[in-house]
């Protein structure tokens, strides 16, 4: 479960308490039968009965349609919009530059004009992300949201991509940033996401 995209489903359906099952698929996502669930070959995508669906985001909102319990969007207009506003901004804007990041943490491959390019988006990314998350514990504010669910994976990405690359502090000084990641280890369904994705990693790293 080390793509932020699936642990972000995954973590919507541990919130709601929802039954599932984390298959990967037979013969690859490559294979016709994969195909036909998702046209596109990514993952993740959601069996769900008679219905099937691709996009993170997209099932995430389908389960929150469809499971009444535990809402991730606040019933108030105003929450609803913030808290998907912050996840918006995790999903497109910080997690948009650490992926061809990722691509640069071997120095003998690496394009250090992609490097600094892409460290300056993410930085602004982040900047904006410190002035908008609550931290009160949750990235939305007192309760989880819909918001956590695309902040969490996409930091662990950000923490375990930028130390590959030497940077010592990933989240710098922005003290919300900090705070949150540290209360987000400790919790115990955001913290169970980030163990599992940390083991994803090492797996990776030692395959």
């Amino acid at each position: 479960m080390l793509s932020p995209f699936t642990a972000r489903v995954v973590l919507a359906a541990r919130i709601k308490g929802i039954k599932h099952k984390i298959l990967m698929p037979k013969d690859g996502m490559k294979s016709p039968t994969f195909l036909k669930m998702n046209p596109l070959g990514k993952m993740p995508v959601i069996k769900d009965g008679g219905v099937t669906l691709f996009e993170s985001a997209v099932i995430i909102e389908y389960l929150e349609a469809k499971y009444k319990k535990k809402r991730l969007v606040p019933a108030v207009a105003k929450a609803a919009g913030q808290a998907r506003l912050i996840g918006a901004l995790f999903q497109e804007y910080v997690q948009g530059p650490v992926f061809p990041l990722f691509r640069q943490v071997d120095p003998s491959k690496r394009d250090q004009a992609v490097v600094d390019a892409k460290m300056a988006e993410l930085n602004t990314a982040l900047d904006i992300a410190e002035k908008m998350i609550s931290a009160k514990p949750y990235a939305a504010g007192a309760k989880i949201t819909i918001a956590d669910c695309f902040a969490v994976p996409t930091l662990f990405w950000v923490q375990g991509t930028l130390s590959l690359l030497g940077v010592e502090k990933p989240l710098g000084n922005r003290k919300k940033l900090t705070k949150y990641w540290a209360k987000a280890q400790k919790d115990k369904l955001l913290g169970g996401l980030l163990k599992d994705m940390d083991a994803a990693f090492k797996q990776w790293q030692g395959r």
